[in-house]
């Protein structure tokens, strides 16, 4: 990842130096006035939705603090609820429980035996697919009604049929 960071950084680096290189003096003023504008417009914009937001938190200061009250309400009202007391400390009990099953329970690791190394392996049979294709049904071609088949077939490298 910093390998092909730093390659992608010297690679623009090098590009930004010889393209400043083959630009005339006047092309690099219009760059650099393009840039200095884009930048007074985006700090422009930027205090504009700054404004936008500190009058809407003016505006709607009681609201957000009601809003919030609320909200810690609601929380220390669940948090004081014996159902969900008891529920945080049946899962805990129960946690404990499986963890304790499974050290009790813990077994050494088998030693990699040959069919068990083998079932990584992706190996392809042919005779699957032959019997897949044998069990298959034959495929049943329906044509609209009133339709005949072509005097001669369209796989015939003749001229096409106007």
């Amino acid at each position: 990842m910093k390998k092909g960071f730093l390659l992608g950084l010297g690679a623009a680096a090098a590009g930004a130096f010889v393209v400043s290189k083959k630009l005339t003096e006047s092309q690099k003023d219009k760059i650099a006035m393009k840039v200095d504008e884009f930048m007074l417009n985006l700090r422009d914009t930027v205090i504009k939705y700054d404004k936008y937001a500190h009058d809407y938190l003016d505006e709607n200061r009681d609201t957000i603090n009601h809003f919030k009250q609320n909200v810690a309400d609601k929380f220390n009202h669940v948090a004081n609820d014996s159902a969900v007391s008891e529920a945080f400390s049946s899962l805990k009990k129960a946690t404990s429980d499986l963890k304790d099953y499974m050290t009790e329970n813990q077994t050494e690791p088998e030693a990699d035996t040959q069919d068990s190394v083998m079932q990584d392996d992706i190996i392809i049979d042919g005779t699957e697919f032959e019997e897949a294709v044998e069990d298959e049904l034959p495929t049943q071609v329906f044509y609209p009604a009133g339709w005949r088949e072509p005097a001669q077939s369209l796989d015939d490298n003749s001229e096409p049929q106007l």
